[in-house]
This record gives structure tokens, sequence and C-alpha cells, in this order.
């Protein structure tokens, strides 16, 4: 098709230029692809003296030619380009070609046109288009899309020169539009990135191969207890008690680390077991630069591994115990009898008589710690409801009091926390903190402290919250060598202990779908009672 030569070539020169430069400032810009693609169109209508403009653009994978900005048309014509996209192997039309082929398309009269398909006159139809001109947005001879335009309402004719400079236009255009779609690939792809990390159920900390940290997720915020803002400030070194150093030196020397456990206390006193998993990050040059280290909190792992140890433990010594249990008590009431029958043939004054009743209160205390023995092993019958701790520890503290000042010993007990409520059998619970608050004001020689504090957790990782009650006393402690046995059956230290009241404790605290623990401090003895939360 010919076009008409418009003349003043110098003027249309320095438009052109103009409008150029004008959209080339996007290029160091950080817009999103439609500012662009609003910028670009603004110069095409008000700048290259279009009435219509339209820009499409081929989808990720190149097989649908949809629009991405469109200026001028009626509603409806807008409407349909929005919502039909091109498909390129089965739509041909005047759009397809100019992509297909590369080269820009100027119909004068499209209704006269030979090349016209049902498609063409369709959107003819709703776009009300007699003429269009269509050149395509083209880097390094690969085919973005296309810009059509057209001058419906003025009428006015498209000169060659015209023609010529949309062209060149839309090259330049080419040029900011693949830049600002890398620009959202690289944006997204960060997003993506960033959106990982910070919902990882793994912390996540990267610093530099100097231990300062450069960026720390949320689950690790969680785990360590710190603020970014606060770590930042840090190397990892002063954030894991010291623990940091072995990192580097693997990694420098080896370039990888193995999962590794550390012992970790955060700024609010709770200890943890930590898994920790470094890897370098490295540079084109393959040398490390960063580092990113994983972390894993094993503490609650590992408090139901050991529980069920424990549990594992208790089912076979119960079920020994009660057997042997039911094999001591039978000869222990044919002892019994026989004891009651010559008691009852002696004379009152006999010596012998003292000591019979010795036997029988031994016997008594025997059968007792049967009872107890086997209490450790059948279920509780608990009756269950909705329970205060707070009240329960209160009303346990009153007795403790009583027994402290029995004992001669100076104890300043301490109970903070929130109005918290579980599902228990009071009397039972009430027991468990009973025989806790006693072992506490028994290892204390002199003067003392019993703190209890209560507070609810809540962790994402958790489905059910749940109540965390912690004794803490400053008494003699508890030696490192025996902690692994205070809850198995008849371990004491105490003279005429019977080694079963934390082993019971423990029961209860099991039926009632919680876990004990206990932990040796510097000086003194923390115990941690776990509870299911209830509103």
């Amino acid at each position: 098709m010919q076009l008409k030569n418009s003349g003043s070539g110098r003027k249309s020169d320095r438009g052109l230029l103009k409008h150029i430069h004008d959209i080339s400032y996007l290029l160091t810009q950080s817009l999103d692809l439609d500012a662009v693609l609003n910028e670009i169109v603004d110069h095409v209508i008000t700048g290259l003296k279009y009435d219509r403009a339209i820009v499409m653009l081929l989808n990720e994978d190149e097989t649908k030619l949809e629009c991405k900005c469109i200026r001028g048309f009626t509603p409806l014509g807008e409407k349909r380009a929005w919502e039909k996209p091109l498909i390129l192997n089965r739509h041909d039309c005047f759009e397809t070609r100019v992509v297909r082929s590369g080269k820009p398309l100027f119909i004068q009269d499209i209704a006269k046109d030979p090349n016209i398909t049902e498609i063409d006159r369709i959107t003819a139809k709703y776009q009300e288009r007699k003429s269009l001109l269509h050149v395509p947005l083209k880097v390094k001879n690969k085919v973005l899309g296309t810009i059509g335009v057209d001058r419906y309402r003025t009428k006015m004719k498209i000169s060659q020169r015209e023609f010529e400079d949309l062209a060149i236009f839309a090259n330049q255009a080419a040029i900011i539009i693949e830049n600002a779609r890398l620009y959202k690939e690289l944006k997204d792809e960060k997003l993506l990135s960033e959106n990982i990390i910070k919902s990882s159920i793994n912390g996540i900390i990267v610093s530099d191969l100097r231990g300062r940290i450069i960026h720390l997720n949320p689950r690790a915020e969680e785990i360590l207890g710190i603020r970014k803002e606060e770590a930042v400030r840090l190397r990892l070194h002063e954030i894991l008690n010291g623990d940091a150093g072995s990192i580097y030196e693997k990694l420098v020397t080896k370039g990888n680390s193995r999962h590794f456990e550390i012992h970790y206390q955060r700024q609010d006193g709770e200890k943890l077991i930590l898994d920790l998993a470094p890897f370098p990050l490295e540079e084109t040059n393959k040398v490390p630069s960063k580092t990113v280290l994983l972390i894993n909190d094993l503490t609650e792992k590992r408090r139901i591994d050991e529980h069920l140890m424990r549990v594992e433990k208790f089912a076979a010594l119960g079920s020994m115990a009660a057997g042997i249990a039911h094999e001591i008590r039978n000869p222990m009431a044919a002892i019994f009898t026989t004891i009651q029958h010559v008691e009852t043939k002696l004379e009152k004054s006999s010596p012998h008589k003292h000591a019979l009743q010795n036997v029988t209160k031994e016997l008594d205390r025997i059968e007792r710690l049967i009872r107890e023995l086997l209490n450790t092993v059948n279920p509780f019958p608990l009756h269950m409801e909705k329970v205060d701790v707070m009240d329960l520890l209160e009303r346990a503290l009153f007795f403790i009091k009583k027994k402290s000042s029995d004992k001669n010993v100076n104890v300043k007990f301490e109970l903070e926390g929130e109005r918290v409520y579980t599902k228990a059998d009071a009397n039972r619970l009430m027991q468990v903190f009973l025989n806790i608050m006693i072992n506490s004001v028994e290892a204390i020689k002199g003067n003392g402290k019993v703190q209890i504090n209560v507070r609810k957790i809540k962790k994402r990782d958790l489905r059910n919250p749940f109540i965390i009650v912690k004794f803490t006393d400053n008494g003699s402690g508890i030696n490192p060598s025996i902690i692994t046995k205070i809850f198995d059956p008849f371990f004491t230290t105490k003279t005429g202990g019977t080694g079963l009241g934390l082993t019971v404790s423990h029961k209860i605290i099991q039926d009632h779908n919680g876990f004990i623990e206990v932990d040796r401090e510097e000086k003194g003895t923390t115990v941690l009672i776990k509870l299911p939360l209830v509103k």
C-alpha cells in the first residue's frame, strides 16, 4: 500500500526523537509493565497523533496474543479486546500475521482487503475500525507483540514518514517493554524467594563469612526469641552462645557441613535443642561469600521421644511389678493372718506382742507400697472438668507454706502468670503440684526461693496451644548422673522415700495428655509441666 509523504522531515525527526527520549527514561525506572504500557500508549496518541491505540503482547509460552493496553475504542470494543485473546496457531487475522511475519501491516480500507478473514470482520465490527496500522514490537528479531493504531475520528491520512516513525518508535518501545518484563520476572522471583523463606517451617539465617547477620526469617526470630532489628546488629556466635565458629571453619575448609546439634538458651531463659545445617552461597567464581544456616527446633520432638521412652519403660516395669505384687500379696496375707492369730494368743505383758505389732506395721507399709505401684500401672479414674490452673496452684501454696514453716526453713514463694484453664481432674493435678513443691522445699537448706510461672504457648508450627507451668527452686539440685532415672519406679535419694512420687506424677500428667520434665540448673532444679489449653 502506497502512503502519502507528509513533507516536513526535520520537524518530524525532532518530534520522533523527543518522544523516543521521553519514553527512554523508563529504562532506568522501576515501573511495572502496566505503567510502562500506559506511558507508551500516551505518547502514541498524544505525541504521534493517532486517535486510538492497542498494545498486544505474546503470553509466556508464545501461544496467545493478549491485549495489555487499549485506548480510544468503544467500551464494547475494549471489553472484547480484553476478554478475547488471539491464539496464534488457530486464529488467522491481521494481528497474528504481523506477529508471525515480524513485518508491519497497513490496511487503508479493511472492507476491501482481499486477505480479510472472518475474525477480522468480527473485530472490525466490535472496534468499529475502517483502517489499521500494526507494527511489530521486536527485540533482536524476537517478536514480543504489536502496536496497532488508526485515525478513526480525525480521518487524517497516515503518511509514509509517519508509518516509519511508528516503526522506529515501536523498536524503542519493545526494548522498554522487554526491560519491564524482565524487571517483573526478577521482582516476582524475588518475591517468591522471600515468601518461601518467610513461610518456611525452619528458621533461616543468612550471614557473611565473618558471622555478621544479614537476614533472618520470622521462624528464626520465633525459635531464637530475638527480633530481626536486634539480630542484624549482632554476629552469629553472639546469638548461638559461641557455637558458630565451627560452622565457618567447616565451610571454608570443606565447602559444606553436616547437620549438628547445639543446646541454646533464649533470652527469656527457655532452653532448646537446635539442629543446625549450614551451607555456602557461592558467587560466580565459586567462592563462598555468604552462609545460609537452617535451624530446626528439636526440643519438642526430644521431649516427646523421651516421654514415649519413659511410657514404654513404665509399661514394661509396671507389668512386671504388677505380677510381682500379686505374687507378694498372697504370702503376705498368710503372714498377716498368722501374726494376728499368734498375737491373740499372747499375754498383754508379753515382750513378743510389741515385736509382732511392728511386723504388722511393716506389712501395712508394704501393702501401701504395692497399692501405689499398681496405681502407676492401672488407669486412674479421672473426673475431668474445666480447671483454673492458677487457682489450683494458689491452693497448693497454702498447704506448702505450712510445711515449709514446720521444717524451719525460710522459703519465699513467687507465683506469677496469667489466668489459664485446662481440662483436668483437679484433685489429681493438685497431687502433682503438691509433690513437686514438697520436693522443692525439701531440697532447700535454710533460706531459699521457689518460683512458679504459668504461661500459655501458641506456636504456628503446633496445631493446639498449651500451658507451661514452670517450677524453679534454688535448692541442692539433682546430680546429672541420675537425672534420667528420677521418674523410674522405686528410684529415690530420700531416706525413707518410696521412689514413686515422681512416677505417679508422671502417670497423672500423661493421663491428662501432658508432659513433665525435669532440668538441672547451675543451682537448683526446674520442673516443666505442659498441659492442653482450653478456652
